[in-house]
C-alpha cells in the first residue's frame, strides 16, 4: 500500500509527528479520535466506520 507524502514525511521525521499527536490530544475538542491500527485491517475500518456513523447520530 502506498503512503501519501504527508504520511511519509510525518514518519521521516521523528521529532515533528510526536508534537503534532500531542497537539491534537492537548486540544479540548479536535474533532477527531485517535484509532488503533494494528489490528486488521478490516477490523480498523470496521472502527473507523463505527466512529464516523456516531459522529452523524450524535445531537
Amino acid at each position: 500500500m502506498e503512503k501519501t507524502r504527508e504520511e511519509a514525511e510525518l514518519e521521516a521525521n521523528s521529532v515533528f509527528r510526536p508534537k503534532v499527536e500531542m497537539s491534537y490530544q492537548r486540544m479540548e475538542n479536535p474533532g477527531c479520535h485517535v484509532v488503533d491500527a494494528s489490528p486488521s485491517r478490516e477490523k480498523v475500518l470496521q472502527t473507523v466506520l463505527s466512529l464516523i456513523q456516531n459522529s452523524f447520530n450524535e445531537p
